[in-house]
């Protein structure tokens, strides 16, 4: 293994020149674009999102989300793919322009470990509803299998729904009658809350097979062949262009989608928290702050597309939830049309997962009342969340594989990895506590990126950050990044209050009340979350300082480490003497030779170096006739 290693950091300098070895995991640019895509393809982007637009009249919800991913996340997420490029580096390297931040680094573990933990328990939830939609008839068009409950199907029971509809707008009042979508979700997730069923919700055993199936199968094909997800990946993505493109004639087909009137923007529910509300989220599917950027980067040769991929991809990502959005918003007024154009056709539900599972599901009956729809649907969310739970398990691997004995027993150890993330998965099981999780993970990420861009933007100097991606792609930097860079942390701090004033756990208090602490029990878990990320950062502060204190190297906490920049040697030394007033981005490339991807490391070298030899030769003959 150390051998392999030894072999893998190899690099071959004949006459000055430099080919660096070809050790990207991605064979191709391709490849690495299709894997950051998947990596925005998020919880947010294809669960929240979706929903949120869809249920708040879609064009503004929209809107304010394009906003925020152009005018704060396109930005952090290009910083961070150049700066992953320029260094080389991990997520604690990645600190060394601001030596005090490096313990942000720590924290950021935390927050993967959160994360992982989060996409697990939801990547469960949606294979149970893949596998339901499978059926004939799914369970959230019968209610053959509730027993005694008060049941109604709405697309069948269309007298009965337009009573309960006049009861509750006339009177205010419950008709006491439940949907079966309604049913279904409080039997499979929403009723699996600690102020229904107690602690005894910690063992709901069809998510636990399946988060024991999506473990071990990420396990094996792991271990297999890791190339496995670039294959799984690229299939995803014709997936998700076939479901669209299915789902979208199958909207534009329905009566609904044309006719249906009565369902407008209502503009009181745009306060300045709501919208606020939408535009973190709108940020934060692009994905920065965790560090993945930087890891699924750090390794590519391939430079100059670095603009590029920081843009197309978020615009992807944001193309595919509004086309959800726009299916799902179809599909209500589809619904409405139906029901003859009424307003209050969606139920709310209690708990923050009802309109991703529950009312997702009673949309996509209402297409023709087809169950290959929600089938569709339901498997589109799965594989895009499998393959960030995928993600996230190559990240701690190769965090475990730092220490030697890890090294020696790599597959015991990345299994013993799994059970110990399924253990901890236990108590986030109730669907009370899952929800927490939403609320930690979103702010500590937005956190993190305010951390990062205060130290990078502001600290080390936008001019400085510029100047390093001269340097390594040839690029200037616009004056819109310019001046996104400089407000990008005035925009996260507003949006971090406003996430913090409109937490996921105040709205749905469904938890169990502790008398002894006058608390509930959700709340309870929240802040000791918040509270151990926080006390990693002041740990980590108060010992950077102590180290710099005890070597008098107070100021060198604000500034970059002299060995901040490109880990080889001969770009080093070229970035010392880089000046980007008088060196061009031809020369600098004649110097150092930056290529592509080649399918062979012998080949794509041999071609390097033999583009060196015609080049020194070019230039012996011009001076020779000079």
């Amino acid at each position: 293994m150390l051998r392999g290693k030894m072999k893998h950091e190899a690099k071959v300098e004949i006459d000055g020149s430099y080919c660096p070895e070809l050790k990207c995991r991605w064979n191709s640019y391709g490849n690495y674009r299709l894997i950051i895509w998947a990596w925005m393809m998020n919880d947010i982007t294809v669960m929240f999102s979706p929903a949120e637009i869809s249920h708040n009249g879609f064009y503004a919800h929209a809107a304010l989300q394009t906003v925020a991913v152009i005018l704060v996340g396109m930005p952090l997420a290009y910083s961070e793919i150049c700066l992953a490029q320029y260094t080389n580096c991990n997520i604690f390297s990645m600190w060394d322009f601001f030596p005090l931040f490096k313990n942000v680094g720590y924290g950021t573990l935390f927050l993967i470990l959160l994360k992982t933990i989060y996409l697990l328990v939801l990547t469960s939830w949606y294979l149970i509803y893949t596998f339901y939609s499978a059926l004939d008839v799914p369970p959230w068009l019968s209610c053959d299998d509730y027993g005694d409950t008060k049941c109604m199907v709405k697309r069948v029971n269309v007298s009965i729904f337009q009573h309960c509809l006049e009861a509750q707008i006339l009177f205010e009042d419950d008709c006491g009658m439940k949907t079966a979508s309604n049913c279904f979700f409080e039997r499979e997730i929403g009723g699996n809350c600690t102020v229904d069923i107690g602690f005894e919700c910690l063992l709901p055993w069809k998510t636990i097979v399946a988060a024991t199936a999506i473990c071990l199968t990420v396990y094996i094909l792991s271990i297999k062949k890791e190339k496995f997800i670039q294959i799984l990946v690229r299939l995803t993505a014709f997936y998700i262009c076939f479901v669209i493109l299915v789902l979208f004639c199958v909207a534009l087909s329905t009566s609904g989608t044309w006719y249906a009137t009565k369902i407008t923007i209502n503009w009181t529910n745009y306060t300045f928290l709501n919208c606020y509300s939408t535009v973190t989220r709108g940020f934060l599917s692009v994905g920065t702050g965790y560090g993945i950027l930087i890891f699924l980067t750090r390794d590519v040769s391939f430079r100059s597309p670095a603009t590029m991929t920081s843009i197309s991809m978020p615009l992807f990502a944001l193309f595919v939830s509004f086309m959800f959005a726009l299916i799902a918003f179809s599909g209500i007024k589809t619904m409405s049309y139906y029901h003859g154009e009424e307003e209050n056709v969606i139920e709310i539900g209690s708990s923050l997962f009802f309109p991703m599972f529950a009312s997702m599901s009673e949309i996509m009956s209402y297409f023709d009342a087809l169950p290959m729809w929600g089938f569709f649907w339901f498997s589109v969310c799965f594989f895009s969340l499998y393959i960030n739970f995928w993600i996230l398990y190559l990240f701690l691997k190769e965090c475990l594989l730092s220490m030697e004995i890890a090294r020696l027993y790599t597959k015991l150890s990345c299994l013993i990895m799994l059970i110990v993330i399924g253990i901890l998965t236990l108590p986030f099981l109730c669907s009370d506590l899952t929800g927490i999780l939403t609320d930690a993970t979103e702010i500590i990420q937005a956190i993190n990126s305010l951390f990062f861009s205060v130290s990078l933007y502001w600290f080390y100097g936008i001019q400085n950050h510029n100047v390093d991606i001269i340097f390594m792609i040839g690029i200037k930097t616009n004056h819109f990044l310019k001046v996104a860079w400089l407000l990008n942390p005035i925009f996260i701090c507003v949006i971090l209050y406003a996430r913090w004033e409109v937490m996921e756990t105040y709205e749905f208090q469904d938890s169990y009340y502790i008398e002894s602490i006058d608390m509930t029990c959700d709340l309870l878990v929240l802040y000791i979350l918040l509270g151990i990320y926080s006390f990693i950062l002041m740990v980590g502060f108060m010992l950077q300082i102590a180290k710099y204190y005890h070597n008098h190297e107070c100021r060198e906490l604000f500034r970059a480490k002299e060995t901040f920049g490109p880990k080889d040697k001969i770009l080093f030394r070229s970035r010392k003497m880089f000046v980007p007033e008088i060196m061009t981005r031809e020369f600098l490339y004649r110097q150092i030779r930056i290529r592509g991807y080649y399918q062979k490391q012998k080949t794509g070298c041999k071609k390097n170096l033999k583009t060196f030899a015609n080049e020194d030769a070019d230039d012996r003959s011009y001076n020779g006739s000079l």
